[in-house]
Parts: C-alpha cells; sequence; structure tokens
C-alpha cells in the first residue's frame, strides 16, 4: 500500500485497516490450531481459569455484553471453555478453560507476541515505546466518549 492511499484517510478506516492486518497475521500463525477466533478471550480465560467472569473478561476486552455472549457461545460451542455458575454468586458465571483448551494458551501468547513484534518492527525503534504508549492514552482518554 502507497502513502498516498493512507493520507486522506479518517483515523478509524486506518485503525480498521491495521486490525484486519492484524488478525490476520495472528489468524495465520493459528492455522494449525483448533482455535479458529477470539484469540486473546481465549488467552485471558487461560491465564484466569475459574477466577474470572464473563463481566470481567468483558471489561478486560473492552467489550460489551452482546459480543461477550457471542464470543464464550463460539469458544464453548468449540470445547475450548466452560462456563460454572459461581457458587459465591449465583447471578455471576465463572470462565474456566477446557482439557481441550488449555493447551493453546501458551501458543496464543506466543502468536500474539511474535504478531506484535512484527508489526512494531515496522516503526522507527527510538518511537515504539512512545506510540504504545500514546495509544493507551488515546484508549483511555476516548473510554467516555458515546
Amino acid at each position: 500500500m502507497e502513502l498516498t492511499q493512507v493520507e486522506n484517510l479518517p483515523l478509524g478506516r486506518i485503525f480498521g485497516f491495521l486490525t484486519k492486518q492484524y488478525i490476520g497475521l495472528l489468524a495465520k500463525r493459528m492455522e494449525n490450531t483448533p482455535v479458529e477466533r477470539y484469540y486473546f478471550a481465549l488467552m485471558i480465560i487461560g491465564q484466569n481459569s475459574g477466577k474470572i467472569s464473563q463481566q470481567q473478561l468483558a471489561d478486560q476486552l473492552l467489550t460489551d455484553k452482546v459480543c461477550m455472549v457471542r464470543m464464550l457461545d463460539c469458544l464453548s460451542k468449540d470445547g475450548l471453555i466452560e462456563r460454572k455458575v459461581n457458587p459465591d454468586d449465583r447471578r455471576q458465571h465463572l470462565l474456566f478453560v477446557t482439557e481441550k483448551g488449555a493447551p493453546w494458551v501458551k501458543e496464543i501468547e506466543k502468536a500474539q507476541k511474535e504478531t506484535e513484534e512484527i508489526f512494531l518492527s515496522f516503526l522507527n525503534p527510538e518511537i515504539r515505546e512512545a506510540f504504545h504508549q500514546d495509544l493507551k492514552q488515546l484508549c483511555i482518554s476516548v473510554s467516555d466518549l458515546p
């Protein structure tokens, strides 16, 4: 892609394109696994198996309840996670990685790290950390927008 193609694009389109490329590269790295999508959700569940609720996961993924249910339904249908009622609060469901899903958590962590390294390798090394911090700050700053 040439610079002239992105020069006048709105920020949302640029982020959309980068997301598409990032997810595509990550999916390519995960193609020999039974995990077809929702890699980051499975990774977080695996890292916190039995200690994270649906709402806590939604908060970490910065997503809404509808998207969260869709993700969890898919991961559950694929046999990668289980939802169990929290014995201390029956209104809440805790998330568990299954035996089938557990081996792939480390693979996702590795693929996600490698994908991020590839993406950041296109930036000048002197600005990488500042760029990452600026993106985090942008997320925080716009989090209360409608």
